[in-house]
């Protein structure tokens, strides 16, 4: 059994999750361990949060695995693929597989792309007749961009065809630059290109989406051709022809390797995989379009549209947590809430938090590094929210007794701008059906932590906050507060199905006495009945000011027993505060509940327990007891 690690970037690009998928199930096949760590791209404004991004290559010690494989064409942070491969070349002891991009130094799986780029180009030329065929190239520092515009430019030699500098436009390997290579083409020639060769997909679907706004047809006008195969290419309208670079030879190539190294086998430095050319619709080939993708496409779109709708609720879900157990409970709520349709499993979150204390004396300098030492903080699955608060060396990645070693290790790095919080590791066999939300979950903790950390370094700003949710005459939670409080008994509700108590309670007669004997009297009654309210709320309850003479009352609760033995015992106290007040008037108040139960809406209960108050009251009107409170009501 292997221990294996692999460096990768955004696992959201099809080819970084289908690559990982392959590589997950064959090292569970063959009973290695595989650890794969995980870097985001970053925007370009914020330079201090890629500088923290690109150091995830520190977090393990690569001393303690068996083979290394890195994917450094997936980096997009500027330098940082000559950093990480500068780091694995000089301290590395054990093998490493680089895929897809040639570094003498380790042992390189490479695509046959210079020759399939051949073939493409002469099935144009030889097929379809061309002439005018233009090319979009990749990024020109990396060695496969140069391999295929050679494929390119060798058949054009071949055929004698002329190819002016004009019909090449410097790509970048993803989506943003088709409007401009369009552009570039029009302007720049003469004449219509008869077709565009891009070196990737992305770059292919860009132009051919430009092209199309332009009211150029493809293929009737032009056509479009990529690399890589991606699954984007075959939704596409038209279908993309292109070169198939299958995952799966890949990883298979992977684990050749590392069988041929287990066995005292020599392997070549290089090693290459062959292509397939797929012909579709958009090189001019009328092929008959399977309208079972058209299946695959709605559901694949319905599940963007699910993660699309609920990332911004994660980010607000996470950052109502005022301290870390409080968040890590709302990241077990929101994960086993399944909002976006995801498996029911999982498997576990583990968030390892830097140990503060090894920087305590030296914070400014230390705050982008990790520390030595982590702490586990929290493991979270379907099943239950642990807080192990253990104490480990960073470079273990994870305490033995949590490790699962049938099962696949995701690395994340955790930090806000120039701050490093420590890392998550998800444990789960297959993460694709959760890569749209991984980056909202990792950057929304990120963020969660940030505010906890910012508020419990500013005690006046956490007074602050905690006197927020307040009333300021009873001392009693605030309505704020008792917003937060149902909300988390209904997510609760949600993900458990225990029920809970709305309990509405107004105060009867309050105008009353402030008419009668002054407002500072009608204070007095207020504070009275929430001291009250307070005494008979269950301890895992809430008792709430609501208004100026409104009330709420929260509990969990499954019966309404419970409710009445509350209701009762309020009652009781009041009739105890007016036999000893020696006040000119009783107090008294009206009460209706409701139960919140599994698939009923919060609001409505809550307009129910309203609801049954008024009720309530307007019938103590009716009956209009004399002498007595009730009459003023």
């Amino acid at each position: 059994m292997a221990r294996i690690l692999c460096f990768m970037g955004e696992i959201t690009v099809d080819f970084q999750s289908s690559l990982m998928q392959a590589l997950s199930e064959k090292a569970v096949e063959l009973g290695h361990n595989i650890e794969f760590f995980i870097n985001f791209n970053t925007d370009r404004i914020n330079a201090m949060h890629g500088e923290i991004e690109r150091k995830i290559f520190c977090i393990p010690d690569i001393s303690n695995y068996d083979y290394i494989i890195l994917c450094l064409d997936t980096f997009a942070i500027t330098g940082m693929s000559e950093e990480v491969a500068n780091y694995f070349a000089k301290n590395a002891k054990c093998p490493v597989i680089s895929v897809r991009d040639n570094d003498e130094r380790f042992y390189n799986i490479l695509y046959e792309d210079k020759s399939s780029m051949a073939e493409m180009v002469e099935h144009f030329i030889t097929v379809h007749h061309f002439t005018r065929i233009f090319f979009m190239t990749g990024l020109m520092y990396l060695d496969d961009s140069h391999r295929r515009l050679d494929g390119y430019l060798s058949v054009m030699k071949k055929h004698g065809l002329e190819v002016k500098s004009s019909m090449i436009f410097y790509g970048d390997y993803w989506r943003d630059k088709g409007d401009e290579a369009v552009e570039y083409f029009l302007s720049q020639n003469d004449e219509l290109p008869q077709a565009i060769v891009c070196s990737n997909d992305y770059m292919a679907m860009a132009v051919c989406d430009s092209l199309q706004k332009r009211g150029i047809r493809v293929p009737e006008d032009v056509c479009i051709s990529g690399l890589d195969g991606i699954e984007e290419a075959l939704f596409h309208i038209p279908p993309i022809s292109t070169i198939v670079a299958s995952t799966e030879r890949i990883c298979k190539k992977v684990f050749e390797l590392i069988d041929n190294f287990n066995n005292g086998i020599k392997c070549e430095r290089t090693n290459r995989i062959p292509l397939e050319v797929c012909y579709r619709n958009s090189c001019g080939c009328q092929k008959e379009i399977d309208l079972s993708i058209l299946q695959r496409l709605y559901i694949e779109k319905e599940h963007y549209y699910r993660s699309l709708y609920n990332c911004p609720y994660i980010s607000l879900d996470f950052g109502g947590a005022d301290n870390l157990p409080e968040l890590f409970n709302i990241i077990g709520l929101v994960m086993t809430n399944r909002p976006w349709g995801c498996p029911e499993n999982f498997g576990t979150i583990y968030v390892c938090l830097c140990d503060e204390s090894e920087r305590q004396d030296n914070l400014p300098e230390m705050a982008g590094q990790f520390t030595e030492n982590v702490i586990l903080s929290a493991a979270v699955s379907k099943d239950s929210v642990d807080l192990p608060d253990i104490v480990f060396k960073r470079e273990k990645i994870l305490p033995d007794d949590f490790r699962n070693d049938s099962s696949v290790l995701h690395v994340f790095n955790l930090h806000c701008k120039d701050f490093c919080y420590g890392y998550v590791v998800w444990q789960i066999n297959d993460i694709n059906p959760f890569k749209q939300l991984v980056k909202p979950i990792i950057f929304s903790i990120c963020d969660a932590i940030d505010r906890i950390r910012i508020f419990s370094e500013n005690q006046t700003i956490q007074d602050l906050r905690e006197q927020s949710y307040l009333d300021e005459l009873t001392q009693i939670p605030n309505r704020r507060y008792m917003e937060h409080f149902i909300r988390q008994l209904y997510e609760h509700l949600q993900s458990t199905g225990e029920s809970f108590c709305i309990m509405s309670i107004d105060m009867d007669g309050l105008k009353y006495i402030n008419d009668t004997f002054g407002h500072l009297e009608g204070d007095e009654a207020i504070k009275a009945i929430a001291d009250i309210i307070y005494k008979i709320t269950p301890s895992n309850g809430l008792a709430s000011r609501t208004g100026g003479d409104e009330y709420c009352v929260l509990f969990p609760s499954e019966s309404t027993l419970d409710a009445e033995k509350c209701i009762a015992e309020m009652q009781a106290q009041i009739k105890e505060y007016n036999r000893y007040s020696k006040k000119d008037y009783p107090l008294s108040v009206s009460v209706g509940y409701e139960y919140c139960r599994p698939n009923m809406d919060m609001l409505i209960c809550v307009h129910e327990a309203d609801k049954k108050m008024y009720e309530q009251k307007k019938q103590k009107k009716h009956n209009r007891i004399p002498k007595n409170i009730e009459d003023k009501v």
